[in-house]
């Protein structure tokens, strides 16, 4: 009988460790530990996907990505919004503008890099690795905007040797409750 009761214990223990393990990504708002800072990061479960609005052939600039996120440093909460777009040449192009049903956020001068958020590594999984991230510091204001918000874009521009090419993506996220719920855990 004993054996039985450590065996019933011992399998229990593993189920309940087992459960405590990370959220899976198709949740609509992931809390995930960053091993490498200790910061507790709040995302969505993965982030919203923008579409090219003119067509091109070539599957890799057909797609930008957005997703907000909260980093929580022992207390010490900070917002921010990443952005990836394929941009070619990210040096030499300025930064994504972010639109909101057609009007432009006004956002800070964005890091280029996760060290700008005060993480190792991006808190979403890298959809194209060939994208350009940026990372914007936000506010509790921005958040609010993006849960209001019914079309979505980001416009990239990128300097070529023919000049300077204009891209838009959208999405329409009338209907995605991700960033409503994001929103109700500020």
């Amino acid at each position: 009988m004993t054996r039985v009761a450590s065996f019933t214990t011992v399998s229990l223990a593993a189920l309940m460790l087992g459960a405590c393990a990370a959220l899976p990504d198709d949740s609509p708002v992931v809390e995930q530990l960053d091993p490498d800072t200790g910061a507790t990061i709040t995302r969505l479960g993965h982030p919203i996907e923008l579409y090219r609005e003119t067509f091109v052939q070539d599957a890799t600039g057909r797609f930008a990505f957005v997703g907000p996120f909260e980093t929580n440093q022992m207390g010490h909460r900070e917002l921010f919004l990443w952005v990836a777009a394929p941009i070619d040449s990210p040096t030499d192009a300025d930064p994504p503008t972010v639109e909101v049903d057609g009007k432009a956020l006004t956002l800070g001068a964005p890091g280029r890099a996760a060290d700008f958020a005060g993480l190792k590594s991006s808190p979403y999984k890298i959809p194209t690795p060939w994208s350009s991230m940026y990372y914007y510091k936000i506010d509790a204001g921005v958040v609010d905007v993006l849960r209001e918000s019914h079309d979505l874009a980001v416009r990239v521009a990128e300097s070529t040797k023919d000049g300077t090419i204009r891209t838009r993506f959208a999405s329409q996220v009338g209907t995605d409750p991700r960033l409503r719920e994001f929103a109700a855990r500020q």
